[in-house]
């Protein structure tokens, strides 16, 4: 007998509800030279919707006067304003100044490097009745309001970098096969006092385009991402805009079925005892730890990774 769970996070189910106004067409650029940011970040605080812009720095948002909106994207600091129809709809973003300056190994003789996974995770658990609990994964629905996720890697050398991440990208269950060429937002972020995202440690985020199922991997050699003292968090925002999604429907016993939009494939899933996994909450900006409500023996959601650490041996 066995029980699949469509997602690690339908703890955060939140409910969306609809209202009546007209979709606005925003465009997010730098205000230093004025290039498009693809993929920006809009949230409706008022109405809690958030949608991703699309590869020319282009989104529609539906909002009302009187609505407060605020666009984000990695790198730049967040606009925040209340709109009415008289509203600029180009938005031009600031650089930030908090992200953290690259340093890079020098004058090292030997370079080293190992491999990092996942430490004992598994892919199912099997409960005291005898039903068999996988997990799914990582999945993006407009509903959840949660857009964004990140794994934390723990340093295991000094001036260690970032050569390579790879991380096993599935279809949807319900979703379209297409679905999983949606584009992928990473980011990497060091780890602050409280074991969760602080800054960026890159300008700009890396914009990742799927192209098959299966393991993906991220060369990032060229980037020199030199993995803090404290740890390193890799972070995924699926692009949530039109061009990507698709309509499921969710069966619930005690209540009418309910409708939900899906973007992007889904990233596969483990079980493990550590907590590895953060979700990011736009509408209470915060990240929050990812910790399975339904799992009987403690232990919690994460994805299955593979990195590629080099090493300074001097």
């Amino acid at each position: 007998m066995s029980k699949i769970i469509s997602g690690i996070f339908l703890f955060v189910f939140n409910l969306f509800f609809a209202f009546e106004t007209n979709a606005q067409q925003f465009k997010i650029i730098s205000a230093e030279d004025g290039a498009a940011l693809p993929f920006a970040t809009l949230i409706n605080f008022t109405h809690q919707i958030i949608v991703s812009a699309n590869a020319n720095g282009i989104a529609e948002l539906n909002a009302q006067n009187g609505d407060s909106i605020a666009v984000s994207y990695v790198g730049f600091k967040s606009n925040s304003f209340v709109f009415n129809s008289n509203s600029n709809k180009t938005i031009r973003l600031i650089k930030a100044i908090e992200i953290l300056p690259p340093v890079l190994v020098q004058n090292c003789k030997k370079m080293k490097s190992f491999k990092q996974r996942n430490k004992n995770a598994v892919k199912f658990i099997t409960n005291e009745n005898g039903v068999r609990t996988d997990n799914a994964g990582l999945v993006w629905y407009k509903e959840f309001n949660v857009p964004t996720f990140a794994i934390k890697l723990n340093p295991e050398k000094e001036n260690a970098i970032l050569n390579r991440f790879s991380f096993w990208l599935e279809k949807s269950y319900l979703g379209p096969a297409t679905a999983i060429k949606a584009p992928i937002v990473i980011n990497f972020y060091e780890v602050n006092d409280s074991i969760l995202p602080g800054n960026s440690i890159t300008e700009n985020p890396l914009l990742y385009y799927p192209q098959k199922t299966g393991k993906q991997i991220l060369n990032l050699d060229s980037l020199h991402i030199r993995i803090p003292p404290n740890g390193i968090y890799v972070s995924f925002q699926c692009v949530m805009n039109e061009e990507y999604e698709w309509k499921e429907t969710f069966h619930f016993s005690d209540s009418a079925n309910r409708i939900y939009t899906g973007y992007g494939g889904r990233i596969e899933g483990l079980f493990t005892k550590n907590l590895e996994l953060v979700a990011f909450y736009p509408l209470k900006n915060k990240w929050i730890f990812v910790k399975s409500t339904s799992s009987q023996k403690g232990l919690n959601g994460t994805i299955k990774y593979e990195a590629f650490i080099k090493y300074c041996e001097d």
